[in-house]
């Protein structure tokens, strides 16, 4: 029996045997296997618990648990389609009411300027509320504000809990690294929620 993967001259007579069809036919399935694999894999590996990593675009260090409003993706898809579908990225900044009501992100650790890490774009965590009422049941972002959200009658976090007025630690705006900053209090918020009637929307 001939070679099946004979090559063939310019000019000669082309006639593919039907073993050299077939295993033609099954590199291509095995190709097209492999490529869907790849791909389901990378979908996967990107991160679907609603953390995701930010740069920090600010010109200051910011701290553990304070919020940055999202800028734009770390590589647009005109910049690098690959990285834009490979790994969730962002930059973050210092939040306004006009852009960023919905759009924003709590660090999960802290973050020199111009540094990657880890923040929580949707999901329960803990941050700082400037409580402005508190009967009040929703926060997002204060314009032009790092350290906390502010509470309000609509928003896109919802209120889990919060510590008390009276608490103990840091409550006058002291405290040990932990406590307060000036007024504001600790509580744990879940991020991604329409409010009721809510006007600003979720991320």
């Amino acid at each position: 029996m001939g070679d099946p993967f004979k090559k063939v001259q310019r000019g000669d007579r082309l006639s593919i045997p039907a073993e050299t069809f077939n295993t033609f036919i099954d590199a291509a399935k095995d190709f097209r296997n492999r490529t869907q694999n790849v791909a389901r894999q990378r979908q996967l590996d990107l991160p679907q618990t609603g953390v995701v990593l930010v740069k920090n675009g600010t010109a200051d260090d910011i701290e553990r648990f304070h919020v940055l409003g999202v800028d734009r993706p770390i590589f647009t898809p005109g910049e690098s389609l690959f990285s834009f579908q490979d790994q969730i990225a962002v930059v973050g900044i210092t939040p306004t009411e006009d852009d960023h009501l919905g759009r924003f992100l709590v660090l999960q650790e802290p973050l020199r300027a111009g540094m990657i890490g880890r923040a929580c774009v949707s999901g329960v965590t803990p941050v700082r509320l400037n409580v402005l009422e508190e009967e009040h049941d929703w926060a997002d972002i204060e314009d032009g504000e790092t350290d906390s959200l502010k509470t309000d009658t609509a928003g896109s976090a919802f209120i889990l809990w919060k510590e008390p007025p009276s608490a103990g630690y840091g409550g006058s705006g002291y405290g040990y690294g932990y406590g307060y900053y000036g007024s504001l209090r600790w509580a744990l918020v879940r991020i991604g929620n329409l409010s009721d009637g809510d006007q600003w929307g979720s991320v």
